[in-house]
């Protein structure tokens, strides 16, 4: 089986990746293998609500979620705040998840993350604590 991204998913992730049109996209697995756009997160929405939208269909399904993240660190040269950005992919596969759809979404994974260009980060997440937003900016100080 391979993997499509359906005309949508790519549209939607070139309007944040270069546009910065929206926060947020969740995907998911549609049953004839396409991964298509589920849900949108509008530019004002925070990581709080991604998460809840990434968890939204239950312990047992798994999907895919990209955020938009913005924050700042001190650089240590100059000492001053700057503002950075970063497309952050994660794979929500949590443990109650069924068999079947943790093995297509961890095998989608990497000819997925292909299709998009420009992720700074990805992680596969089973549990909600591994998700805090502090979790994700870690990685990039």
């Amino acid at each position: 089986m391979s993997v499509r991204c359906s005309t949508k998913c790519l549209e939607i992730y070139e309007a944040i990746r270069k546009g910065k049109k929206y926060r947020y996209i969740i995907f998911r697995i549609t049953p004839d293998a396409v991964i298509d756009v589920e849900t949108i997160g509008p530019r004002d929405n925070d990581y709080k609500q991604f998460m809840e939208d990434l968890m939204r269909n239950g312990a047992s399904e798994c999907r895919y979620g990209l955020f938009d993240l913005e924050y700042t660190r001190v650089c240590e040269v100059t000492k001053q705040q700057m503002k950075r950005e970063k497309l952050v992919l994660l794979s929500w596969c949590p443990s109650n998840a069924k068999p079947k759809g943790k093995i297509l979404y961890l095998s989608f994974l990497h000819p997925f993350m292909n299709q998009l260009k420009g992720i700074h980060y990805y992680k596969t997440v089973g549990e909600s604590i591994e998700l805090s937003r502090d979790e994700m900016e870690g990685y990039f100080h």
